[in-house]
């Protein structure tokens, strides 16, 4: 056994659950709660540093634990799309949560949810998707309400009691799967009844939809997103979206699967992911919340990526490109832009329009950050939400419609985005203040230019 095999899992896995045990024990003091921040980011940018260079490495392409894991490009990905949307989150969390009670929960709970989502990424058996999603779900329910003020509690339970519906469909699809392909792998290769299997991939795929926060599944999305703390909804609506991508992805191409398999998949999610773009494009419109904004138009985010499942089954390797460049320019501009509310809200005091007036004059840095990180969600070329696009749409080439409705869908969110542009540019008062959630916004934009710059190396590591 070649122990150098199971470092790129095992060394991130040890650091990770040592640090999120650790910090709850060394935040005695504002001193220690420096030091376990600190303890936090160091273990990210590690384990981050790990999956790296083991990527480049070519330490992929096997399985390790009696195949339990399965070490793949997307799992890595995934797992470096995690930690890097983990720590634009904790840049702008570390100052904001500083008189928190529950600061050092924070952060351990943070921790954990990216070690539910790394195995989820390697997952090649029924029970790692099932441990890894108990895991990085309870860590995102407890997140939600952490700030214990009434309006984070009221939208955490509301989120909670909704999950576990879902997690009760999870359950009837995985038993279905198991029934239907006779056995626990993901790698299945002949089927015994082929029909029961896909009422398996419907029921999952309601699961995980809802913790994406997809059409007709999002109910709990828009008063989690606007109720709950800014701080913490940076990472539930970045991080937190991948407790559902990542599981659902690993099942959707790991198999070999059936004719009548890859029509239901595509029926499924094409007719979700038009109605995500469509539904998120209209609400968006009318809100004058840019919190409420952001909220409906991560569910016509989420359309877009649905596309990269409609066709994973017949266009593999393009299609795990765009849902890769997408999330990721996804993850940072959401995780950024959030941040950046919780700094504008206490600047001015509200999250609404009228809030950002004067923000281009006095502060030209914050303005330009999150006007790229707007343009990034709205497909600018060169920055990174505009390749994540084009690679998804070159994926369902082989449904031109699909990528008409598309296209119509992306041009018409500047109609909720520009004006938000537009109106940091306005006569208002806002000075210059630091704090970590500025930093973590400028840092985001910066991200999404420098990788949206490297993202066509993307389809050369897809090759």
């Amino acid at each position: 056994m070649n122990l150098l095999l199971y470092l790129p899992v095992v060394i991130p896995s040890i650091l990770i659950l040592f640090s999120s045990l650790t910090v709850l024990f060394m935040d005695k003091d504002d001193r220690g709660y420096q030091a376990s921040v600190g303890l936090t980011a160091g273990t990210l940018l590690v384990s981050l540093a790990i999956l790296g260079i083991s990527l480049v490495l070519k330490l992929y392409g096997y399985s390790i634990f009696t195949g339990s894991l399965y070490l793949d490009v997307p799992g890595y990905l995934l797992s470096i799309v995690t930690l890097v949307g983990t720590l634009i989150a904790l840049a702008g969390l570390g100052g904001h949560m500083r008189d928190w009670k529950t600061r050092s929960s924070m952060l351990s709970l943070m921790m954990l949810t990216d070690l539910g989502v790394i195995y989820m990424s390697f997952a090649y058996d029924v029970l790692i998707i099932l441990t890894g999603w108990a895991i990085s779900s309870a860590a995102t329910y407890a997140i939600t309400m952490l700030r214990k003020d009434r309006k984070s509690v009221d939208a955490g339970i509301k989120y909670l009691i909704l999950g576990l519906v879902s997690s009760s469909f999870m359950i009837l699809g995985f038993a279905a799967y198991v029934v239907a392909t006779g056995t626990l792998s993901l790698a299945y290769s002949s089927l015994s009844y082929p029909d029961l299997l896909v009422l398996g991939i419907a029921l999952l795929s309601m699961s995980f939809l809802f913790k994406i926060g997809a059409f007709p599944f999002q109910g709990w999305l828009p008063d989690v997103y606007t109720m709950a703390d800014r701080g913490s909804i940076s990472f539930v609506s970045s991080v937190g979206k991948l407790v559902g991508i990542v599981p659902l992805l690993r099942i959707l191409t790991l198999g070999d699967p059936s004719y009548e398999e890859e029509i239901a998949v595509i029926a499924l999610f094409v007719t979700i992911s038009i109605l995500s773009m469509i539904v998120g494009n209209i609400v968006a419109y009318s809100r004058s919340d840019v919190a409420s904004i952001l909220s409906f138009s991560s569910i016509a985010q989420v359309g877009f990526i649905l596309i990269g499942f409609a066709v994973i089954q017949v266009n593999t390797a393009l299609a795990e490109a765009g849902i890769f460049t997408q999330i990721l320019a996804y993850v940072i501009a959401q995780a950024g832009l959030f941040n950046f509310l919780g700094h504008l809200e206490k600047l001015t005091g509200t999250t609404n329009l009228e809030g950002l007036r004067g923000l281009a004059k006095g502060d030209r840095a914050l303005a330009a950050s999150s006007s790229i990180l707007l343009l990034s969600l709205l497909g600018i070329p060169p920055i990174l939400g505009f390749w994540g696009k084009l690679f998804l749409f070159e994926s369902a080439y082989s449904l031109p419609w699909l990528v008409v409705i598309a296209v119509i869908n992306s041009a018409a969110s500047a109609g909720y985005y520009i004006p938000v542009i537009r109106e940091m540019f306005r006569e208002g008062s806002v000075k210059v203040v630091k704090s970590g959630e500025r930093d973590s916004v400028i840092i985001a934009a910066v991200l999404s230019i420098v990788v949206g710059i490297l993202a066509p190396l993307v389809l050369v590591v897809f090759g």
